[in-house]
């Protein structure tokens, strides 16, 4: 629907185009202040906010003797309160006169004026502060809760779901679209500067940079945000399939009053839309705007070298002049470097801060003696340590510790079955293991034979094997 077919007031915006819009404006949106504070704006009580606002601005506009605000002021002030009032009901901003219950007269502003004017509020009071951030972390918590099973907006989830993440999709976009422009700003505002000073100035104290960056660099280096999106990515596809998907339909359809074709079309194409949007044109968007902060930067660089060269090209002057010393002979390169050195002037820069006061402190242990106490220790501790020492190696696998578990387990037999054994741990279960794998080594004792069966140990299935001392072998060979 076109706007001005569902607003039905061709003078709408006429207060706006009229000599005294700034009165105006700044007049409605004192009216629906005023709405947000009482129950009910009577038209005596709106008439004296607008006459005093009249009063206050003209005398503070002649204390600050600006010219043109002070003729404008000057040329208004024959407006009434009245006046403005009844401009206000003619184009639409306040709905016509009704008696309230106290017999007076009710001002009350009109649902179109207040959502227009609250717009506009928003587009100058905007704070570009965590708004990319803060649609993809909304975006992400709708989507996050679609899946709750305990959550309401599985209700409606056309209204609470589908709606809100394309809105805040539509916003995410103008606010890539809003960063791009900013660095076409800036790269305009670093091409019109014409000294150092300025430029230096600009850096320093324009606040649209720090807003800028400071945001981008979060969105684009914060480790949860990739995250988020790629989350969405495949909720996405996922509430496109699901029971939601049908809710989502018939909701649209009654809500909008529209045939079930009609409604899958429309539900469609916003799914369609969110798709693209997180799979292509936000990676998009962001690499556009890394190219164009690399353009800035090498700008921003390029213009620094040129306002400090006052022109010139010094590395081009650099390398003129270190050739022309290689053209000399030793006496010569000798006579132009000493000039050059007399035209170079080298100051060393010290400064004194808290640290240059400070003592160095005494360790607490200095004056104490710290030599090391001997102390015979029992055989019994010796073996205590040892073991502990030995508990601790890297290798707790080596063939001599697998050697002496298998002799501790075969006692004095000369063969151990595995289906045989029992295992109460994983080392365990390891040093059976080990031996499979040291069966051909020389130093190891014993030898193993593997067979299909699988055993159940206790802790794992292992195949079933026999454990054979090597001298036995040798015996009965």
């Amino acid at each position: 629907m076109n706007f001005f077919d569902f607003i039905e007031n061709e003078s709408f915006f006429r207060p706006l185009t009229l000599k005294y819009r700034r009165i105006y404006y700044d007049c409605i949106q004192l009216l629906i202040e005023k709405t947000k504070e009482l129950p009910v704006l009577y038209e005596t009580d709106a008439r004296d906010s607008i006459t005093i606002y009249l009063k206050n601005a003209n005398i503070r506009k002649a204390e600050e003797a600006a010219d043109g605000e002070e003729e404008l002021l000057e040329e208004s002030g024959g407006l009434q309160a009245f006046e403005i009032l009844s401009l206000f009901r003619d184009c639409g901003w306040l709905l016509p006169r009704e008696i309230g219950r106290n017999g007076e007269y009710v001002t009350s502003v009109s649902t179109n004026c207040r959502r227009v004017m609250d717009f506009l509020k928003k587009m100058t009071e905007k704070n570009e502060e965590g708004m990319m951030s803060n649609r993809i972390f909304s975006m992400y918590e709708i989507m996050k809760s679609a899946f709750d099973g305990e959550s309401m907006r599985a209700e409606r989830p056309y209204a609470n779901i589908l709606v809100p993440l394309v809105e805040n999709e539509s916003e995410l976009k103008n606010e890539l679209t809003d960063l791009k422009d900013s660095i076409s700003d800036i790269m305009k505002a670093v091409v019109a500067f014409q000294d150092i000073n300025s430029f230096g100035q600009f850096i320093m104290k324009d606040e649209m940079l720090d807003h800028f960056f400071s945001e981008y660099f979060f969105v684009k280096n914060n480790g949860l945000i990739p995250a988020q999106l790629s989350y969405m990515r495949n909720r996405l596809r996922e509430l496109r399939q699901g029971e939601l998907y049908e809710k989502m339909l018939r909701e649209c359809s009654e809500k909008l009053q529209m045939d079930r074709d009609r409604a899958q079309e429309r539900v469609d194409g916003y799914f369609a839309e969110l798709q693209y949007f997180l799979t292509v044109e936000y990676e998009e968007n962001m690499e556009l705007i890394d190219s164009r902060i690399n353009n800035y930067y090498n700008l921003a660089n390029t213009r620094i070298m040129l306002m400090a060269g006052n022109g010139m090209q010094m590395e081009a002057v650099l390398n003129d002049f270190l050739n022309a010393i290689t053209s000399l002979d030793e006496g010569g390169r000798r006579e132009a470097l000493e000039k050059v050195a007399d035209c170079t002037r080298i100051v060393h820069q010290k400064y004194v801060s808290c640290r240059s006061f400070e003592r160095n402190r005494r360790s607490g242990n200095e004056r104490e003696n710290i030599g090391l106490l001997t102390e015979e220790l029992s055989e019994e501790e010796k073996q205590a340590k040892t073991e502990e020492l030995f508990g601790s190696a890297p290798n707790r696998y080596s063939v001599d510790r697998v050697s002496s578990y298998m002799a501790v387990q075969m006692g004095a037999d000369e063969q151990i079955r595995m289906k045989d054994q029992h295992l109460k741990t994983r080392e365990e279960a390891l040093m059976y293991a080990a031996t499979v794998l040291y069966t051909g080594n020389e130093e190891f004792p014993y030898e193993v034979h593997l067979s299909d069966q699988i055993v159940d140990t206790g802790i794992a299935g292992i195949s079933d094997m026999s454990v054979v001392r090597k001298d036995r072998k040798r015996k009965n060979g």
